[in-house]
């Protein structure tokens, strides 16, 4: 005999909780200014090695140095100074 299929005459629907619109103007961050200073000061100091770096190092004219070249102990000594400006 053939199988019966039953037939929904019901359909579930899902309802979505409400979003809320976001108010405006959205804040913005509250110490903004200080993480700008911040944020400069640690491109400085990493510009900082990578130029000290590069003064023993053959390099063709446009090349540059990038944190990647940068064996262990040169990513450590910038690590170390990057946290002490930070104060992290």
């Amino acid at each position: 005999m053939a199988e019966q299929i039953q037939i929904v005459d019901e359909v579930k629907i899902v309802t979505r909780p409400t979003v809320e619109p976001a108010d405006f103007p959205l804040p913005v961050v509250p110490d903004w200014d200080e993480l700008v200073k911040q944020s400069s000061q640690i491109a400085k100091l990493i510009d900082r090695h990578l130029d000290y770096e590069e003064r023993g190092r053959r390099l063709l004219p446009n090349e540059r140095l990038m944190p990647i070249g940068l064996c262990p102990e040169q990513r450590v000594n910038m690590t170390t100074d990057i946290l002490a400006v930070t104060g992290s």
